[in-house]
């Protein structure tokens, strides 16, 4: 849960804003696109990322390597947001 969808939970609890709501259907999703392109660029300007990066790389055996590099290349940010967050 995200901190937006969390505040919209309690103030749906407390009655400040109707339930079901296309405007705050619009403002969740937003909210949500928002937070993804934040943690993407915090990943990416993360220094320790090559080291990560890296090193995940040198575990890889041949045939691991051969599929990483047949698929799509992603920066580490959003590897990070989709490994931490797309479970």
């Amino acid at each position: 849960m995200t901190a937006v969808e969390w505040l919209v939970d309690e103030l749906e609890k407390a009655n400040y804003i109707p339930k079901d709501s296309l405007i705050i259907d619009y403002v969740i999703k937003q909210s949500n696109k928002m937070f993804e392109q934040q943690i993407i660029e915090a990943g990416n300007s993360c220094a320790f990322k090559q080291h990560l990066h890296s090193e995940r790389i040198n575990k890889m055996s041949m045939d691991e390597l051969e599929q990483y590099d047949l698929e799509p290349s992603y920066t580490f940010g959003e590897e990070y947001y989709n490994e931490t967050f797309n479970k």
